[in-house]
């Protein structure tokens, strides 16, 4: 596969006349909403949540291509991320870490380069090397036998 230099993606929010909307991107819809806590419905994902859900999505797409390159058979992927927002009183809220957590179940086959899938999908995710320098970013891998 050619990689391409650049590469460029969009997306359009339109207001719902509450506390949340619809995201449009290339055919896709996402409706969002603020947390109930926050005056919202809670009914669909905050944009903080879409915004771990898009690491989340960045680390499982690079495992896939390292795991396609490598030719590995992996029996399962799991990525967790997470993060701490705190309330500063100069600036509002601000994401002060997200944690990453990679599992990877493989056979005794496959586990080692199952493991550098998991570490080069550390390594590359495009999302969380374009953040780190401003947000702390804690990446845990756990390899299981399967």
């Amino acid at each position: 596969m050619r990689l391409k230099k650049t590469i460029r993606y969009g997306a359009e929010a339109n207001w719902n006349h509450f506390m949340g909307g619809v995201a449009r991107m290339n055919g896709f819809i996402q409706e969002f909403d603020t947390p109930s806590e926050y005056g919202g419905n809670g009914d669909h994902p905050c944009p903080d949540q879409l915004f771990m859900a898009s690491i989340a999505g960045c680390i499982v797409n690079t495992f896939s291509y390292y795991r396609e390159l490598l030719e590995v058979e992996t029996k399962d992927l799991k990525v967790e991320v997470s993060s701490e927002i705190h309330l500063t009183k100069a600036a509002g809220y601000r994401i002060s870490e997200i944690n990453i957590e990679i599992k990877v179940w493989s056979d005794v086959d496959y586990f080692e380069l199952n493991k550098k899938c998991a570490e080069r999908a550390k390594e590359f995710c495009h999302l969380t090397k374009s953040i780190e320098e401003s947000i702390p970013i804690k990446t845990t891998i756990h390899m299981h036998l399967a």
